[in-house]
């Protein structure tokens, strides 16, 4: 049996608020819009093991996909807190990744006590299945609990195949550094990646929690977004933070298919990630190297070299190889 709970501070939602034209101030903060003029997210797959979703709500039209509920209650979202983080993550009007598609896991109910390991089994083996357009490329995991070795070594796998895991911090902060709150799992482990909660200052909240190994902040406090029975609600809390990186994650894949022609491998897409931070000032135990942003630039990916050593765009590594190769010498590109 697990303990795990999800990560929003209670009471969940602080109130019911109507549809809004403008974009949410958090969805802003993170820079999205820049990178949405080269991709919204372009139909990856983001799997959210959660409470359940609202798959009728209009924020998710057409975009779900391979669902599954592992406990013995209905498959709606009773609670609310799964469809908050999936339109984070790629709600229409609420999300950081507005194209990308959504895979429900239910884990939080009655029933079934290997829920949690049960879902992380699923997505692997729907992986070995599953065409390249349609495999998992991330996984919000926005609670915490108590240790389990099964469930590592899944995330270690999925990691090592390019799959984002992306977790929450936990909520159990004093806003003192100095403080370590080291329960929060999966948060303490070292191949997910950490997100801890900001304000809208860009600070960190003061009850997001604080340790060694917290890798990044993102916003978390009053976020709007989507809610059962198609409303929306603001939530605070870490679980809020992380599903701002999953939805990055998904852009960042979307972006290198893009370019690459193919899947990431290893951490490549996490590489390109940790150069989507901004520096805040704040400890990094309690946001890591600093905020998420998302402004799309082109120095942020590969360059290319020839063996002269001199560096260009692609273009100039092209013209310099020909040149090599129209004087005789044998010329090759590397990218890096």
């Amino acid at each position: 049996m697990f303990s795990q709970k999800p990560m929003a501070l209670f009471p969940y939602q602080t109130q019911d608020v109507a549809p809004q034209a403008e974009l949410p101030w958090n969805i802003t903060q993170v820079n999205a819009p820049s990178f949405w003029q080269k991709t919204k997210g372009d139909g990856v797959v983001v799997a959210i093991i959660d409470t359940g979703l609202d798959v009728s709500h209009a924020e998710f039209a057409g975009r779900i996909v391979a669902g599954r509920n592992f406990t013995t209650d209905s498959a709606a979202d009773a609670d609310g807190h799964g469809t908050n983080v999936a339109g984070i993550i790629g709600g229409a009007n609420t999300g950081v990744a507005p194209g990308c598609r959504i895979m429900p896991l239910k884990v939080f109910g009655s029933g079934n006590g290997f829920a949690f390991q049960d879902a992380f089994r699923y997505i692997r083996e729907y992986n070995s299945k599953a065409a390249d357009a349609d495999k998992v490329v991330a996984v919000n995991c926005s609670w915490g609990g108590s240790y389990d070795p099964v469930i590592h070594y899944i995330i270690r796998e999925l990691v090592n195949e390019g799959v984002g895991v992306i977790v929450s911090a936990g909520n159990a902060g004093d806003g003192d550094p100095e403080t370590s709150e080291i329960w929060n799992w999966p948060g303490f482990l070292w191949e997910p990646i950490t997100v801890g909660a900001l304000n809208q200052d860009g600070q960190p909240a003061g009850y997001s929690s604080s340790y060694d190994g917290i890798d990044l902040g993102a916003p978390g406090t009053l976020i709007y977004s989507a809610w059962p029975g198609g409303g929306y609600k603001l939530l605070s809390g870490t679980s809020m933070a992380a599903p701002h990186v999953t939805g990055a994650y998904a852009l960042l894949v979307a972006a290198f298919k893009q370019r690459e022609g193919r899947l990431p491998r290893g951490d490549e897409v996490e590489c390109i990630l940790f150069k989507h931070i901004k520096a805040t000032g704040a400890d990094e135990r309690l946001s890591g190297t600093g905020i998420l942003d998302l402004t799309y630039e082109t120095k942020r990916w590969p360059l290319y070299r020839v063996q002269t050593g001199a560096f260009y765009n692609e273009a100039g590594a092209d013209t310099t190889k020909e040149s090599l190769v129209v004087a005789g010498f044998s010329a090759y590109k590397v990218r890096y």
